[in-house]
């Protein structure tokens, strides 16, 4: 009889392990889960300056992957420039794939990518020579002068461009990257840029 309590005892206890390991592991594969989906979307800052034309860079992007290949991911964004005699607003729709060691996950990750790029740019200065130049812009007229002060951000003349991007970089484990973009057929040549992903 006491054998047969024993064994009783020790099927249920086996059997209660079985369930709470089980359940354990379910809520380990669902959490696993969800930080693999959350991994799927992010988003980031950038900044930096242009050197043709002369321009200070802000944008912002998004991050979904990865796609097809575990170190694919496609990061469409928006980016500002202004200078002196440039503003230009871009839409980039890039892919980038990372060259990921395994052996150094603290690393640098160097990554390279390409995409369309879509942008629109004005270009214009101001003078007090209002003699022989026409600018854009609010016309102020005194007893004495005339000023015009030109309007930036009015892309009613404007050029579109369209164009290719190529991206060289390199990333760190904890977000922060550096990347030099240039592109052909498009507003600004060459970017080089430094930024975070969240």
């Amino acid at each position: 009889m006491s054998h047969r309590v024993s064994l009783i005892v020790l099927l249920v206890t086996v059997s209660l392990a079985t369930s709470a390991y089980a359940q354990g592991s379910t809520q380990r594969d669902t959490q696993s889960q969800a930080a693999r989906e959350a991994h799927k979307f992010g988003f980031g800052v950038v900044g930096g300056v242009g050197l043709d034309p002369e321009i200070i860079d802000v944008g912002a992007h998004a991050t979904f992957g990865p796609i097809f290949k575990r170190d694919l991911v496609f990061r469409p964004g928006l980016e500002v420039g202004v200078g002196e005699i440039t503003t230009v607003l871009n839409i980039n729709l890039d892919f980038i794939y990372t060259f990921t060691d395994e052996k150094e996950p603290s690393g640098l990750s160097p990554y390279i990518g390409v995409g369309p790029a879509f942008g629109l740019s004005h270009r214009g200065f101001s003078t007090e020579e209002t003699d022989h130049v026409t600018t854009s812009g609010t016309t102020t007229t005194t007893a004495t002068t005339t000023t015009t002060t030109p309007n930036r951000f009015n892309f009613s003349d404007t050029d579109f461009n369209g164009g290719l991007n190529f991206i060289v970089g390199m990333r760190k484990a904890n977000g922060v990257f550096f990347e030099m973009r240039a592109t052909a057929w498009g507003v600004s040549n060459i970017r080089l840029l430094a930024g975070y992903n969240f």
